[in-house]
């Protein structure tokens, strides 16, 4: 029987517990890489959908713009949920008021705001003279709704001028 001391100054077994270890090392690198890259995958997923939502939203805008009329009260109606294809959607309204279900809400009635320091060719009853013309300034909150409920708001302001007196 050999003694305490020499099985402890043996060598054998070493290599299996270093390449345990090694092999231990490896996996959990692995296993962190594919952690982190998990994350970036759904950061990255996240950043599509929420960009997504701010394009369905300046596409709401501009069909707002397409409602202004001389009628306030037909230029300030709400609208909306409007589908876009990949299931993108628009409505009028903040992100606070109508949520991800994007429910339409009216627009700000429009002030009315003199236009100073430009004159327009005479004419009856668009408020022209020395001193400007009158128009109406709406503000326009148009919410975008995208994959994942991903919302975004834009908001625009804009001037429809000249209007009679």
């Amino acid at each position: 029987m050999k003694n305490a001391a020499a099985i402890l100054r043996s060598e054998r077994g070493v290599s299996l517990v270093v390449v345990l270890m090694l092999t231990f090392i490896i996996l959990a690198m692995t296993g962190a890489g594919m952690f982190f890259s998990s994350i970036d995958l759904r950061a990255s997923g996240n950043f599509r959908n929420g960009t997504q939502a701010f394009f369905a939203a300046d596409t709401g805008v501009n069909y707002a713009f397409t409602r202004i009329v001389l009628d306030p009260t037909a230029s300030t109606a709400a609208f909306g949920p409007i589908t876009l294809t990949g299931g993108l959607k628009f409505c009028s309204g903040s992100v606070a008021a109508t949520g991800t279900s994007c429910t339409g809400q009216a627009l700000g009635t429009p002030k009315i705001i003199n236009i100073q320091n430009y004159n327009l060719a005479s004419g009856a009853g668009y408020g022209s003279g020395a001193s400007g013309f009158k128009g109406y300034q709406y503000k326009i909150n148009v919410t975008g709704v995208g994959a994942l409920s991903a919302a975004r708001e834009v908001e625009t302001q804009v001037v429809y001028s000249p209007v009679a007196n």
